[in-house]
């Protein structure tokens, strides 16, 4: 998939993820970016300039690099969204940052696919007697 599809699908999902953002006018409002560009970026009808990633990517909370990062055909739970935003506001200190981001992940992954999240370090999880 092309970039410009990666990043036309990432935005129709931020876009439907996040309902006081989902239209053109109030993305443009958020953002900065014209109605125009975001309207050819998301039919994956222009090349995007790296410039106008990062006020979108700011408006929807992500980084910029997060818009051109393939999804799957899953899109973003508001969930996910919102931990990573909130990791990024909040870490100094880039390993711990890393950690945390990459537990979170992991355990939004696990539930999001019907598991139990994994168990933490140190610990052994007991089989159920049966």
């Amino acid at each position: 998939m092309r970039p410009r599809e990666i990043l036309a699908n990432n935005l129709r999902a931020l876009m439907g993820a996040h309902p006081e953002l989902g239209t053109l006018p109030k993305v443009t409002a958020r953002s900065g970016v014209s109605n125009g560009t975001l309207d050819r970026i998301r039919r994956a009808a222009v090349a995007t300039r790296v410039d106008e990633l990062e006020p979108l990517g700011r408006a929807f909370g992500v980084e910029a690099w997060e818009l051109l990062r393939p999804q799957g055909p899953a899109t973003p739970s508001q969930l996910a969204l919102r931990l990573a935003a909130r990791l990024d506001r909040s870490a100094h200190d880039p390993a711990a940052h890393a950690a945390a981001f990459a537990a979170a992940a992991a355990a939004i992954e696990s539930v999001a696919a019907g598991h139990e999240s994994p168990a933490p370090r140190g610990t052994v999880k007991r089989a159920r007697p049966g």
